[in-house]
């Protein structure tokens, strides 16, 4: 005979497991932006190619299911806008971008499911209650596929007048704080043959919220100019005022 006192206790056990599946957070839909919204930009051919890096953790973890694991498994989510102003079609996949980091070989993508397989919950203080916590477990982590999945910038032909938009998943050095010095290479083809590479470079933060500005590549505005240290003697040296906070000195000689 089953006493009260177990009853009540394994329903106290399925409420847990209730409130943990419940705690998990509705992510965030993000609008669908034309390239000029876009941090990033780069133009070529009438194509047209924008892209948004999400390093920010503030921003992620507001964005993404699970989002509060990407930092410390070096997921790094990037928008990838394509507008197709040419005549003609042009096909672009996500297998063939790349992510080039100093001192780096480019990178290519992962999966949603390889995103997945990094940033998914791991069995916590519910696996110790038999069969609940194997449920609770995959009740987690079911969206959290979901959403990258429903995200992810997939092969696509595009018409003319027509846009792809969507994001592509990388993998970075869990300690890498930052994108300075960059570059993110996106690939599209002609229904000829011809291919189209945008090099496009890129920057942000961890620690900074929405930290991306724009940074010149064809079609986009100029770079910052060079500002003599000493107003008196132009052909001295210059301080150039990164758009990400940080300072470059440059003697003459440079």
């Amino acid at each position: 005979m089953i006493s009260r006192r177990t009853v009540s206790g394994r329903s106290r056990l399925w409420l847990l497991a209730v409130l943990a599946v419940g705690c998990s957070r509705a992510s965030v839909v993000v609008p669908t932006q034309p390239v000029e919204a876009h941090q990033f930009q780069a133009k070529s051919g009438g194509v047209s190619v924008g892209v948004d890096p999400y390093i920010s953790t503030d921003r992620v973890t507001q964005t993404f299911r699970g989002g509060d694991n990407f930092a410390g498994s070096g997921v790094l989510p990037v928008q990838v806008a394509i507008e197709n102003g040419s005549g003609g079609e042009v096909s672009v996949d996500s297998r063939d971008f790349r992510l080039a980091r100093p001192n780096s070989l480019p990178g290519a993508p992962i999966s949603a499911n390889d995103a997945f397989s990094l940033v998914k919950v791991r069995m916590q203080y519910w696996a110790l209650l038999p069969v609940i916590g194997g449920a609770v477990t995959a009740g987690r982590n079911e969206p959290i596929l979901k959403d990258l999945e429903s995200r992810e910038l997939r092969e696509a032909t595009i018409a003319p007048g027509g846009t792809a938009t969507g994001f592509v998943y990388f993998q970075i050095p869990e300690e890498q704080k930052s994108l300075a010095g960059s570059l993110m290479v996106v690939v599209a083809r002609r229904s000829t043959g011809q291919e189209l590479m945008f090099e496009i470079p890129i920057e942000g933060r961890r620690d900074i919220p929405g930290s991306s500005a724009s940074v010149e590549t064809v079609g986009s505005t100029p770079p910052p100019k060079p500002v003599p240290l000493d107003p008196k003697n132009p052909k001295g040296p210059t301080r150039i005022d990164g758009t990400g906070g940080g300072v470059i000195i440059r003697s003459p000689a440079q």
